[in-house]
Order: structure tokens, then sequence, then C-alpha cells
């Protein structure tokens, strides 16, 4: 009897001390000129906080990489060698031009990784509270064509054909994010929130199993959602003309720019697609938010995603998987 009883205290104390309770754990950063967030469920919290520190390490290397605004990352040595020669980069480097130029065809080239001279007008013009003359935005607009990357897979090399072309991966956080969320992943680490920004990859579940619970913003009242997804396993972006934007003599000018046009889009104020695939979505939704909801959404839903779109209107559109607030 005493056996026994020593048997069921032992099963006992293993049911009370072997059952260890899911916890959640976060780090934000500031990488990239935003705050990126990694959150982390797990019964241990040294392997969460290691799979934290690892995503973070992925973030920061990819951004020594790929960022515009660095003079030693690969990105710049590209741009400042376009029209002469090619340049040896990483193989990531040669997958986010691959999965940009997919989004670029499917959009009609309204996703354009070359779009950065533009850019660089219209951020150089603003600060002097100017905007650019239709001269300006022709000579510049000359520049700017994804056909005329050159990625060569096998030689690792990429090669821009025109001298002043400017590569920009700014719509490329997905590719990251993706990144980030096979760094976790190999970690054993199943239930996390990747949180680059607008764009989130959502993985697993909450603490309590519950779908994680994203609030879509209202692109105009600040502290009103249009609605709260509950996603798993899903990768979620937001494009918005109030993320970076200035008022000048009483227009919006913001920092999603038209490769037609040479200009700020107009007629979108707001979109967010949901997917499988981070590199894919976040620069798919730059689709819609430039062709306007009508052809935006079709290629969209040929795709399979799901879709939140806000015209200047106020007007808001979704695919049949959302249901917005009420």
């Amino acid at each position: 009897m005493k056996k026994r009883l020593v048997v069921l205290c032992g099963i006992l104390l293993l049911l009370v001390f072997g059952c260890s309770r899911q916890r959640t754990f976060q780090k934000t950063e500031s990488i990239m000129g935003t705050n990126v967030t990694i959150t982390v469920v797990s019964e241990d919290p040294a392997a969460a906080n290691a799979a934290i520190d690892a995503g973070m390490a992925e973030v920061h290397r990819l951004d020594e990489m790929m960022s515009l605004y660095k003079d030693t990352s690969e990105i710049t040595q590209v741009n400042l060698a376009a029209g002469e020669h090619p340049v040896k980069v990483s193989p990531e480097m040669i997958e986010v031009v691959g999965a940009a130029d997919r989004v670029s065809k499917l959009s009609g080239g309204v996703f354009d990784l070359t779009v950065g001279p533009l850019v660089v007008l219209w951020q150089m013009k603003l600060k002097e509270n100017q905007i650019p003359t239709d001269a300006e935005i022709g000579r510049i607009r000359k520049l700017v064509d994804y056909r005329n990357i050159v990625a060569d897979r096998k030689a690792s090399t990429l090669f821009l054909k025109k001298k002043g072309m400017i590569l920009d991966f700014g719509g490329m956080k997905g590719y990251i994010a993706d990144r980030v969320a096979e760094v976790v992943k190999k970690r054993r680490i199943t239930n996390a929130l990747i949180a680059l920004a607008g764009d989130i990859w959502a993985l697993g579940k909450r603490e309590d199993g519950t779908p994680w619970r994203i609030g879509v913003q209202h692109p105009r009242e600040k502290d009103k959602v249009l609605t709260v997804l509950e996603l798993s396993d899903k990768y979620v972006s937001t494009s918005g003309d109030y993320e970076r934007f200035v008022i000048r003599e009483k227009k919006r000018y913001h920092h999603i720019i038209d490769p037609r046009t040479g200009k700020p889009s107009k007629g979108v104020i707001s979109v967010t697609l949901v997917g499988n695939k981070g590199a894919f979505i976040d620069p798919l939704a730059k689709a819609p938010f430039i062709l306007g909801p009508e052809k935006g959404m079709a290629i969209v839903k040929q795709q399979g995603a799901e879709a939140i779109i806000v015209d200047e209107n106020g007007v808001v559109t979704t695919t049949s998987g959302i249901v917005l607030e009420k």
C-alpha cells in the first residue's frame, strides 16, 4: 500500500511540476528606421529569448545588406555601379529581386524596385518645401523600369542597365519578416508574432491558444479600427497614405509613388492584404493602392489573398473573408 502511495505521489508531482505553462516573451528594437517587435509564446524562457535574439540578429544582418541608407550595404554598391558593371551580391539579394519581379509583372509594373530615383527626388524637394516640376519628374522617370534589372542567379550578381538607377527595397519588408519567421521556427518556436511596422507574421497562436488578433487602423481616425483580424499562420501587410506624408498647399503628399506618373498615387488611402508569404503580400499591397479598388481587387482575388481597400472617399471594399467592425 505504501509503495502504491509513493507511485501515486510521484505521478502527482510529475503532473504538477512537469507541465510548464505557456508564457509570452517580447522584445522591441529600432531597426530599418522603424520599430521591430518579436513576440514569442513558449514554456521555456531561455529558448524564447534565444529565438527572439536570433530573429533580431537576422533583421540586423539583412538591414546591413539591403539598406538604401548605409554606404557599405550591398544595395548601395549595386546602385553606385549602375550602368557600369554587375556587382557580386548575397543569395538573399537575388531572392528579393526575384520575388519583386513576380509582383512587378502581375501588377503591370506599378510595383517597381527601381522607383528609387523618384523617391529621392520627392524627398529632396519636399525637404526644401517644394514640389518637383513635371519636367524634373519626366527626366527621372526614364530611370525607372524593373525590366532594366539584370539578376544572374548562377553568378550571384546584380546589374542596373542605366546609370543613375536606384534599387529601393522599402516595399520588401515582407521578405525580411519571412526570414525571421524561418529563424524562429528553426528554434522550435511555433507560436510567435513578428512585426515590422505595418507588416506582421502571425505564427501559430497566442498564449491562451486563440488566434492572434491584429487591429487594422482606420486611415483617417487614429483611435478607430476598421476590423480586428484573427490570424494563425498568416501574413498581413498594411500600406497607408498616413504612414509617411507631408501637407503642402493643403495637399497631402505621401511616400507611395506611382511609377507611371512619377507622383504619389491617388484614389486609395489604405490597403491591407492577408496571405501566406510576406515577400509576396507586402509588395502586392502596392497594386490596389496604385491601381485602385476595382483593378487592384481583381489581382488580389486572382492570387487568393484577402483584402481591405479604403478609397479617398472613405468607401471600404473587402474580399469575402473579411468582416468589418460595426
